[in-house]
């Protein structure tokens, strides 16, 4: 049945009126009247279309309030604003143009899509993790769209703004809903809860990542597991049996559980994990029962428990393995996250998407298993960001393992010197760059080698794939 893509093509289907708008954010009708009909829901003027509500967000760089006045030019219909902006005029604002006054205007975006979700009706699976989240929802989006119309939130749509957005851009036809949630600082994901309600959660895995924010290891499980804790009761929790303290902090809970995994007690299990260049294969085993050797099109164990908990999801909704399987198997990873290509000159395992201590030792596992054939491998690190003061000590452990596994490191970023020197130490040739454009001005490598590129997003490692596709 398919997964419709891209909140630019659904959010018209908001239509919500005034009176529904008031209600559901508690707000204040300033101007204009109960009736009105929005079409859609903007927070961004520059992507604002006639007849859709704008809502004035404000942030540390940023205040939607300045953009008042371009929104009502460009034919927005509505507007939930905290304040009225420096020069405007009430009595001269048209009566066909609603002004709804919150205290707060991301909360009050929050609460009308929270509203918007229950008047659509459909069922909500919530994914999270320190690791894999977007992964395992286009899987989970896969594998449910073998029975159900499937929405799924885009790219990075998955925080306290892109949520709701995702959800008003729900079509009216959709059963499930799909919704990756991310989270930096404590309180996030409680509130992504109480916006989404979800019926079924999986949590990936819980690994050092955003530790600026949620202080150190303990931190980020006890905020991740604010999902579990925030799924409806009668749902249903899919559970990392890998992660013994998630697993045993999940069994206080009163929900029904689905684990998966490699743990001997996983209900979906996989057995003899083999990496190949084309894929991974594996021995599937669900609450015991062996349905043979599986293959999926990514490159990695991890993604390997990945599609288990798609599977286990499956489950959850009431879909037997086998229907969900061919799904499964024919999706194809996303950009950046361990893609393999061959150029004339090279292999390229690009992993540029994203990068945090647990995806970063993955890769270079990944690429030490499938790469042995090659007279030289490289690996080109960008920085992992938010990881606090533990940061020099990942980039250290980053480099002393990239050193063992490649001939030739490269690394970039603030702490691209910390990277090479702990890479030299392990045995390898290694060269520190600040940045990008430094790294492409010198950027020269053997014809015939293998070539892992892995960094945080902020990095913009994506452009060294670029170039080195080209040459």
């Amino acid at each position: 049945m398919g997964v419709p893509e891209g909140v630019g093509s659904y959010i018209k289907t908001a239509a919500l009126r005034t009176e529904e708008v008031v209600r559901a954010c508690g707000g204040i009708l300033a101007n204009g009247d109960m009736g009105i009909v929005f079409s859609g829901v903007s927070t961004d003027t520059r992507k604002l279309s006639p007849g859709e509500l704008f809502v004035a967000l404000k942030g540390p760089r940023f205040d939607g309030h300045d953009f008042v006045f371009e929104a009502l030019d460009r034919g927005a219909k509505g507007l939930i604003i905290s304040k009225f902006p420096k020069g405007f005029k009430l009595e001269e604002c048209p009566k066909t143009v609603s002004i709804v006054l919150v205290k707060d205007t991301l909360k009050a975006l929050g609460d009308l899509a929270r509203y918007f979700r229950k008047k659509r009706g459909f069922k909500a699976l919530a994914v999270s993790g320190s690791c894999g989240k977007t992964t395992t929802k286009e899987m989970c989006a896969a594998v449910l769209g073998a029975r159900f119309r499937v929405f799924k939130n885009p790219g990075n749509y998955n925080n306290l703004i892109g949520l709701p957005l995702s959800i008003f851009s729900v079509p009216q036809e959709v059963e499930v809903g799909v919704f990756e949630l991310g989270i930096s600082v404590p309180g996030e994901m409680e509130r992504l809860c109480k916006i989404l309600e979800p019926q079924v959660s999986i949590l990936t895995g819980v690994r050092p990542a955003h530790l600026e924010g949620l202080g150190d290891l303990e931190g980020v499980l006890s905020e991740k597991f604010k999902l579990f804790e925030g799924t409806a009761k009668e749902g249903v929790l899919i559970v990392n049996r890998d992660e013994e303290a998630l697993f045993e902090k999940s069994q206080g809970l009163p929900h029904r559980r689905i684990t998966f995994g490699f743990h001997p007690e996983a209900e979906v299990r996989a057995e003899g994990v083999r990496v190949l260049p084309e894929g991974t294969d594996f021995e599937l085993k669900v609450r015991g029962r062996s349905l043979g050797r599986r293959k999926i099109r990514f490159l990695g164990a991890h993604f390997v428990r990945n599609a288990l908990a798609a599977l286990a999801s499956g489950l959850a909704f009431g879909i037997p393995v086998e229907e969900c399987l061919p799904a499964l198997e024919n999706i194809s990873p996303l950009p950046g996250r361990l893609c393999p290509m061959r150029t004339d000159r090279y292999f390229i395992l690009d992993d540029a998407y994203n990068a945090n201590p647990g995806s970063v030792a993955e890769a270079l596992r990944v690429f030490a298993e499938i790469t042995n054939g090659f007279s030289l491998r490289v690996v080109i690190l960008g920085d992992m960001r938010e990881l606090g003061e533990t940061a020099r000590k990942y980039h250290e452990e980053m480099g002393l393992e990239a050193g063992r596994v490649a001939d030739l490191v490269f690394s970039v970023g603030e702490f691209a010197e910390v990277v090479a020197s702990a890479a030299r130490s392990s045995g390898a040739r290694a060269y520190a760059f600040h940045s990008v454009e430094e790294l492409l001005s010198t950027l020269e490598i053997p014809s015939g080698a293998a070539v892992l590129i892995k960094g945080s997003r902020a990095v913009g490692l994506e452009r060294v794939v670029a170039k080195l596709r080209e040459v």
